[in-house]
């Protein structure tokens, strides 16, 4: 099992016990850095993860060493006991809800550290873990394994634990034989590393923003080995780690690896030796050619060793480079050389070799030139890279032909675009731009490419005046070409909110198409002309209209054989796409569908923008946490940040803002704060400030959101500006409604619409309860309520939930008979923010768990006393799924023990809610109790 399935599997075990109340002690021999990184914080998350409110606590090593200075009697098991039990105590004591457990854990710990033998430690560490009541893992690097660690010990403390929830992590170091077991006291062995931990090992090396893609990327090419995935981290630049620059050399293997493979070659006779380099210095492996020149087989019993089976897909690894590192360059030079003569005058691959041995002539360049665009074109990205960077590698003494240095810039540009590089791309191609030589055709794809590299790297507006004067002159030769690069750009500024330039493009796009009369002879003309016009329907702010001509045209359809060069042409799909997906809420058409199955696997580049369109309809239909794990999960394997310009990353950090934790949030704001682009011109920094106030606002500071949203409003920033992150926008008013006094002209800034009415959308139902007067919102709620219900989806039933109950307690006199929640406005609120807190905890949306019992807690400090309520009555299914609620089953539980389907024990509860008159299942044991309801 690769490592990513054993760390998960080790997280499920131990959150599945902590789940239980149950503890266990796990021994992980994992890679590591000494001092710097280890795989514990990313164990913990995933344990986080799959069990919330558990406490994490990293032990010190160093504090249980400096106890062995001090307390010489003690042994190394003693010292750590101590020492995880002194952290844990002062974690708990910072801990305000902990601070009446005080005095009793402070006696339990002075037991622990007071006891005379080990037993005696571990018995009493043992009823210290039993009074902490709330999970806990704690998680222990031992950098070193000694001796006074002996199996009987680790049993000792398991059997300890064992029916407390407490969980013990040890990590030792890679190698350490560990002896398999089974639960509580359990052990296992990891050698490789995945993506995701890649990525926090080379932050926690280079103190640098690395791309989770590019960390995929470093850790497939390194096939997982720690010491390689470090070689390759420190032969990288900031901007290359970050995926914003192609990098120019081949991947460098680590010392070890080296070594290794040293090791293993040198046991061959020199002839297969030979053989093994020569097939690893071919382009697209060939054993027949490699025999004749080398006089044998290559060897077949170091499989590990040999080159990947489609080498034009696939990364080159390490391994390659350690192969070839064997021999010496002349060794390299020699052989290239031979396998020159081996293949026919004339030949890709004879010029490959010839470039490689210095002996290339023009004619070898211009044929190799001609190679790297025909497999780039088709998708070879793998292949196409090797070629352009041996190709860019000049030889001592000579310089290229100026043709031959532009058409090999533009190759890179293209390129670096398709795997994400965009600063790369965006330089390459803007040098390419206007240079002679190239047809109208050729000149609007350089162009394409520059303005979706430079829209992720940060608008220009100043100089699209340039661009379009440029495209209208070609247009008059290639105008499908000109009209769908317009079209592009006016995508590209209609995402980051511009509400001027995008008709004026549009509308160029339409006239060059209508003058070179579209749709008479070029179907394809034509759906460029339905696209054109449809995106200026929606940027003019007619949706039905927009809806209407997408419906008619097949401007989604790509021929399979579409060059990847030809972005404007793919952007297409992506366009259609995005209108749709923004468009329809309560379902997935087949347009979308179709288009993301065009993207799929094209390059990286587009698989972002299929995954960034995938989060845009995701976030509009309700974000569900499988959806969010997915498209989070996609970020090792493709550039997100280029998605839509950055709309995609800013949609999948929302998301991940909705069910992660803190430190979730933190990595995502950081992701994006580097990631993203640093132009004035650009909104994706202020979409990062927009994130960051609301995860704040849900820990209860307001401070930032008022200072975010005073100058938003007071600037008039239109809501376009702030697509992607409007939903947040709104979460801030359903958590602090108080925003709307307290930041002046903040109702009419949302209220204000470009002729559409205020339910269009789901957010704007929202608003529309929000901002309801009183005779109104009864009936806007009762609707919202049902609808989302109807939905099924959990997000927006919680937070149409919340928006409700903000609405009610603004209005506690309002008469609520309709909605037949609670008797009167404040206590049907109370019953919206518990069945809020409920979804969320069941569905693990965090964000709004947090609010919700926030705001739950709040009402009942400021709760006025009212009338005593008349006695509930429930009926026998109601009372059964009350009582076993009650006893702290989850519904899961309660739907298997009555045979009945888990979303039918949700509306019981809802009812049983109301008939009691409480807020949530926190509530029900003292409900039931009160009125005589538990079963006796």
């Amino acid at each position: 099992m690769h490592a990513l399935g054993r760390r998960r599997l080790i997280a499920r075990e131990i959150a599945e016990r902590l789940n239980r109340g149950l503890g266990s002690l796990c021994l992980v021999a994992a890679p590591s850095v000494p001092g710097v990184w280890s795989l514990g914080p990313t164990l913990a998350a995933d344990v986080t993860g799959l069990q919330q409110d558990v406490r994490v606590i990293e032990v010190d090593v160093a504090v249980a060493a400096a106890l062995l200075l001090t307390r010489p009697e003690l042994g190394l098991a003693d010292a750590l006991l101590i020492a995880s039990v002194n952290q844990v105590f002062e974690d708990l004591c910072a801990d305000p809800e902990d601070t009446r457990l005080r005095g009793q854990l402070e006696r339990l710990r002075n037991a622990v550290q007071d006891a005379s033998s080990f037993p005696a430690r571990a018995e009493a560490a043992g009823a210290f873990a039993a009074a902490c009541r709330r999970p806990t893992l704690i998680t222990i690097v031992a950098d070193r394994v000694c001796e006074d660690l002996p199996a009987e010990y680790l049993r000792q403390v398991t059997a300890a634990i064992a029916a407390t929830p407490v969980a013990i992590v040890v990590l030792v170091p890679q190698g350490v034989s560990v002896a398999p077991a089974v639960p509580p006291c359990f052990s296992m062995s990891i050698s490789r590393l995945e993506p995701d931990d890649a990525r926090a090992l080379l932050v926690a090396e280079t103190g640098v923003y690395v791309d989770p893609a590019v960390a995929g990327r470093i850790c497939r090419s390194a096939e997982g080995r720690i010491a390689d995935i470090r070689a390759l981290g420190v032969s990288l630049t900031g901007e290359q780690l970050a995926g914003r620059e192609l990098p120019q050399r081949m991947p460098a293997a680590s010392a070890q690896t080296l070594r290794t493979v040293a090791e293993q070659i040198n046991t061959l006779p020199q002839e297969e030796r030979n053989a093994l380099v020569a097939l690893h210095l071919q382009l697209v492996p060939d054993a027949d050619v490699v025999r004749r020149i080398a006089g044998t087989e290559p060897p077949q019993g170091l499989t590990d060793l040999l080159p990947g089976m489609d080498p034009a897909r696939e990364l080159p690894t390490v391994t390659t480079s350690a192969v070839v590192e064997t021999a010496t360059r002349e060794a390299v030079r020699d052989l290239h050389a031979t396998l020159a003569d081996a293949y026919a005058a004339g030949s890709p691959e004879r010029s490959w070799h010839r470039v490689n041995a210095g002996t290339a002539d023009a004619d070898d360049r211009d044929r190799l030139l001609a190679l790297a665009d025909s497999e780039l074109q088709r998708g070879s990205l793998s292949l196409a890279g090797r070629i352009i960077q041996a190709l860019g590698r000049k030889p001592a003494g000579h310089s290229a032909p100026p043709a031959h240095a532009a058409a090999l810039g533009r190759l890179q540009g293209q390129l670096a675009l398709q795997l994400g590089c965009t600063l790369t791309a965006a330089s390459r191609l803007y040098e390419a731009m206007g240079r002679p030589g190239m047809s109208p055709e050729e000149e609007t794809d350089v162009i394409a490419g520059y303005i979706a590299a430079r829209g992720c790297e940060g608008l220009s507006v100043g100089e699209d005046g340039r661009l379009v004067a440029r495209l209208q002159e070609l247009g008059a030769t290639a105008p499908a070409h000109a009209a769908r690069c317009l079209v592009l750009l006016a995508a590209q500024e209609y995402i980051a909110g511009e509400v001027e330039g995008p008709g004026h493009y549009l509308r160029a796009a339409a006239q060059l198409l209508q003058a070179a009369g579209a749709g008479t002879a070029d179907p394809a003309a034509a759906d460029v002309l339905v696209l054109a016009r449809a995106l200026l329907a929606r940027v003019e702010g007619r949706p039905d209209e927009a809806a209407q001509l997408l419906g008619e045209g097949t401007s989604a359809v790509i021929p399979a054989d579409t060059p990847r060069g030809d972005v404007a042409k793919w952007a297409q799909a992506v366009i259609c796409a995005l209108m749709v997906a923004a468009q329809a809420p309560d379902e997935r058409p087949a347009v979308v569908d179709s288009a993301l199955a065009l993207l799929d696997g094209v390059s990286p580049f587009y698989d972002s923008q299929a995954v960034a369109v995938r989060a845009v309809l995701a976030a509009r239909r309700g974000w569900t946490r499988p959806e969010q794990e997915e498209l989070e999960g996609d970020c090792y394997r493709v550039p997100l940040r280029v998605g839509l310009a950055g709309m995609g990353m800013t949609m999948v950090a929302h998301s991940a803002m909705l069910f992660g934790g803190s430190a979730t949030v933190s990595t995502w704001r950081s992701a994006m704060a580097h990631a993203l682009p640093r132009s004035s011109a650009s909104p994706q920094q202020l979409w990062v400030s927009v994130l960051e106030a609301a995860s704040r606002l849900a820990d209860g500071d307001g401070t930032l959101a008022g200072l975010l949203l005073g100058p938003v409003v007071a600037a008039r920033v239109p809501r376009e500006r702030l697509r992607a992150v409007w939903s947040s926008i709104i979460d801030m008013v359903l958590i602090e409604p108080a925003l709307l006094q307290r930041v002046p002209g903040l109702t009419d800034w949302l209220s204000a619409r470009t002729g559409q009415p205020l339910q269009a959308d789901p957010d704007d139902r929202l608003l529309a309860v929000l901002l309801a007067d009183d005779a109104q919102a009864v009936p806007l709620i009762s609707g919202l309520v049902l609808d989302t219900v109807w939905s099924g989806n959990a997000v927006q039933q919680v937070r149409a939930h919340m928006a409700c109950a903000a609405r009610l307690r603004r209005s506690p006199g309002l008469d609520v008979t309709e909605l037949a929640v609670a008797t009167d406005a404040s206590s049907s609120a109370a019953v919206l923010e518990g069945r809020a807190a409920e979804l969320a905890d069941v569905n693990g949306i965090v964000f709004w768990r947090r609010v919700a019992r926030r705001a739950a807690e709040d009402a009942h400090a400021w709760a006025v006393p009212g009338p005593t309520p008349l006695a509930p009555v429930l009926t026998d299914t109601e009372l059964r799924v009350a009582r076993l609620a009650a006893q702290g089953k989850r519904n899961k539980e309660i739907a298997a023990e009555l045979y009945m389907a888990v979303r039918t024990v949700e509306l019981r509860l809802t009812g049983v809610y109301r008939a009691l008159g409480i807020a949530g299942r926190r509530e029900l044991p003292k409900a039931l109790a009160a009125h005589g309801l538990v079963d006796g």
